[in-house]
Parts: C-alpha cells; structure tokens; sequence
C-alpha cells in the first residue's frame, strides 16, 4: 500500500496559543491543510475551544473544561481516531510537506515498529538519564530506541490496540509518560525508533521553561519540579524491577558513550567487580570522615554577600529551582526563600538535616557526588565549599551539569592551596587544586566561566583566600521527556 493511500488521524491536544512558541495552534492547522486524513483536536481550555471549535479543518474535538494532562489527551485522541497512522503533534509544531510521509514511510517498514518519531533516546532506567539523545540532524539511519519524544510522532494504531496499549495516566498531567510506553513497548516485544525526519520546527515549552513553571491542572496548580520528581518516583515504583535488573523480558540497554572503543566500561579486565565493591566500601568509609561545619561570621558574610552578588548581575525568574549542594544550616536556603525561589538543600549530616527541616526548609540526605535527581531539574546549583570534599571532582561537576537545565546557572566556590588555613591538610579535603585545574575541569565538564572571582579575607589564623566561579550550562535542545 502507498503511504498516500494509508488513511491517517492527526491527534492535536491544546492547552492555549503557545506564547513562547512563533508557532501555534492556528499555523500548524495551516500546515494541515496540505494533508489528507482526519484532524483531531483535545481542547484542555475554554478559551482555545470557543475561538477555535468551528475552524474548517478540524474533523472532530473533544473539550474539557479544565486541564487534563498529556497521557489522558493522547488516551482521548486515540481512542477517536479511525486512522491506520496516528500522529500525535504538540500545537505549537511546525511541520513540513515531506515530516508525515516520511514518518509514514518509517511506521510502515520497520520491523515491529509501533510509535517512531523524530526524536529520541536511548536510556539508562538505573540512573534515570539519557545515555544517549537523537535530536534532528544527528542521526541518518532508524535508531531503535528506549523512548521518543512526545511533541511529535506516529503510532501504528493496529498494533497499538492490538497489544492492549494504553498512556498511563498515572503520570498525569506530563513527564515520564514516553518512558513509560517505551517499556510497554518492550515488554510486549515491540519496538520504537526514532527515525531522521528534519522537515519541522518546534520550540520548547514546558521542557525548557524558565523556574519552576505553575501547571493548571484538572482546576489546581501544580509546580514542574514538583511533578517531575513526583513522577520520577512513580516511574521508579512501576518499573523497579526493570531498574534493578531483575525483568529478563525488559533488558535495560548497557550504558555506553556516544562512540565507544574496544574494551572500555563494559571490559570486566578494566573494571572488575570486586575493583567496584571495593571503590563502594571506600566511599563508605570516606563518609564516616564527615562533620557538620560550625557556622562562622566569615562564612556567613561570604554567603550575603555572593547570593546577593550572583542576583545583582544575573536574572532568574523567581520562583526558580535552586539546588544547595552542601547546604550546611541552611544559611543560602534562607537566603534563597527571602528572595521567593524554590530551593532543594542535600547534605549527609544528619545534624544539618534535623536544623534546616526545623525551619521548614526541603533538605534531602545525598551525596553531591550521586544524585538523585532528573536530568534538567534545577535552574541555579550553588555548590559552596563542598566540591573540596569530592573524591572525584571531575564526575561530581558532571553531575552538576547533567541535573542542570539548559541554560542553568552554576556557583562554585572553594579554598584555595598553600594558605594559612593549610585546606589541604584537612581531614575530608580531597580537591584543594590550582585555580587553574578547576577551570579546566569546569571546562572538560561542559560548562561556560562566565567569571573567576578572588575571595580574599583576614581569619584568626592569618590571610585567606577563596575562589569563586560562576558557570553557565549552554543553551541547547532539552533532553525532552515530555
């Protein structure tokens, strides 16, 4: 059969006329109209359904009068659809005349496909990252992948209902809902692909939004972060024993650089298993060494004087997402919330955890070297005289990008060597390095130094020195997994 003769249903759910987007509803219905097949549309909002509900080329609606989330929008259009393709487009995409033909083409040939899109990734379920990400114009062959993202792809319908398949709508209103099905897929031993099809535009939105974006939904306002974290556990509940590895009918994909060599991280020679017990057991020891800070006037000072510094020169919409690495009492926390941001504090001192949850501040117990959150979580990182503690340095700055949004600002602040106050010498110090090597590894990580700033200050043992480096993490596609 040729793809033009495949009846097809274009599901469209909206939830107003994308503002951060040069595109919306009413130009992708433009768009649509060069192509056959059904329009389908989930309008989430009065104000879009009473301007929009008699447009010519949409086919069929269903209104809600209050926002009901991603999975359950894409539940509502696939269940109307008579197509043989379903193609599900977020309203603010573009598309060209060639991206449905050759999503079609895709759809139709490959072997068990039953969603492909333009995007995706493959994924480490253990970490809850992206070990990799097929973004328009990297790859020119299918790839078949964990997951694709949602703002654009087809799904085979028969094979779809065929396998009982169905978005969980537990992940309601968004996030986690195309991992999710990725693993649906793969237990009932289908497959997706993300596929080169260039021929669109879409620009980011809730994925790449600025703060801890409020979401309207189903008549209450809910906060991204939030709902990102509160899926993430949801996710790791579904699907522990995939995580764990435990699910032989759901193999996580082995985690491997984008071009691996012959014989790295997999090569039992170079990392044997005992090596990494024995790295555990070190790193467990190594915690012992820990103790909660004393609070100081100078380190306090210092604190005042950089957040406010930091907000003087660079803009984040409050309330943004904060992380405080190493947040001691909670000095910057207190900081952060006088100046209305939403702020998450880690430590492994139980004594700073049991102060700052008494003045009612979110602290959790975690290693800055191994952290628990998503990808993208954070607008701001302040890392404050922690990163000297790292045993690792290089991998704990990773982090710091990876939990990171696009764009995302990172403060790093460390003493320096061969001072009075010998940092070098101190029990759980273990990166007291040249100014010189922290911006080389700040560089090696990702990041952009927008500046080095030297602290210099008189303590009781004599002169003192810290450095400070404000980062920025580039702007480039979010890892979307939304």
């Amino acid at each position: 059969m040729q793809s033009e003769q495949i009846p097809r249903s274009v599901v469209i759910p909206i939830i107003d006329f994308s503002p951060h987007s040069p595109y919306n509803i009413r130009t992708l219905l433009t768009d649509l109209e060069a192509v056959s097949g059904e329009v389908i549309c989930i309008f989430n909002s009065r104000e879009v359904y009473e301007a929009l509900k008699d447009h010519p080329r949409i086919d069929k609606y269903c209104f809600n009068n209050l926002n009901a989330g991603v999975s359950r929008s894409w539940n509502m259009g696939i269940d109307m659809a008579e197509g043989k393709a379903v193609y599900i487009m977020n309203s603010d995409l573009k598309i060209g005349p060639a991206a449905i033909p050759e999503l079609e083409k895709y759809l139709f040939s490959l072997d068990r496909a039953v969603i492909v899109g333009p995007q995706g990734s493959w994924i480490d379920y253990r970490h809850l990252c992206d070990i990799r990400y097929f973004q328009k114009g990297n790859f020119a062959e299918p790839i078949s992948c964990d997951g694709v993202s949602g703002f654009f792809f087809a799904i085979h319908l028969e094979r779809f209902l065929e396998n009982g398949l169905t978005f969980d709508v537990r992940y309601s209103p968004c996030f986690f809902e195309e991992w999710d099905m990725g693993l649906q897929l793969k237990r009932a031993g289908l497959a997706c692909y993300a596929v080169p099809v260039t021929d669109f535009e879409h620009h980011w939105g809730i994925s790449q939004s600025e703060g801890d974006t409020p979401i309207h939904y189903f008549g209450r306002t809910l906060y991204r972060n939030d709902i990102l974290l509160s899926n993430r556990d949801k996710f790791v509940q579904k699907w522990r024993r995939v995580i764990d590895g435990a699910d032989a009918s759901v193999r996580p994909k082995p985690v491997q650089p984008a071009d691996p060599s012959p014989g790295k991280r997999t090569d039992p020679d170079v990392f044997p298993a005992i090596g990494v017990e024995r790295l555990l057991d070190f790193i467990a020891r190594v915690q012992e060494q820990s103790y909660a800070e004393p609070v100081t006037v100078e380190h306090t000072q210092i604190t005042v004087q950089m957040v406010n510094e930091f907000f003087g020169r660079y803009s984040l919409t409050a309330p943004a997402r904060i992380l405080d690495v190493g947040c001691g009492p909670g000095v910057a926390l207190d900081l952060f919330r006088e100046k209305g941001h939403r702020a998450t504090g880690i430590t492994i001192s139980d004594e700073d955890i049991k102060v700052c949850r008494a003045r009612d501040h979110h602290v959790l117990k975690m290693d800055q070297s191994f952290l628990m959150f998503p990808d993208g979580s954070f607008d701001f990182v302040w890392v404050r005289h922690c990163i000297e503690h790292s045993l690792f340095p290089f991998f704990t700055l990773s982090e710091f990008f990876r939990v990171l949004d696009s764009g995302g600002y990172l403060y790093l602040e460390m003493p320096a060597p061969g001072t009075t106050g010998r940092h070098e010498s101190n029990i759980n110090h273990y990166s007291i390095m040249s100014k010189e090597m922290w911006a080389s590894l700040i560089g090696r990580a990702g990041f952009m130094l927008l500046e080095a700033i030297n602290l210099n200050f008189d303590s009781p043992a004599g002169a003192e020195e810290y450095w400070a480096f404000i980062c920025r993490k580039p702007t480039i596609d979010m890892r979307d997994i939304h």
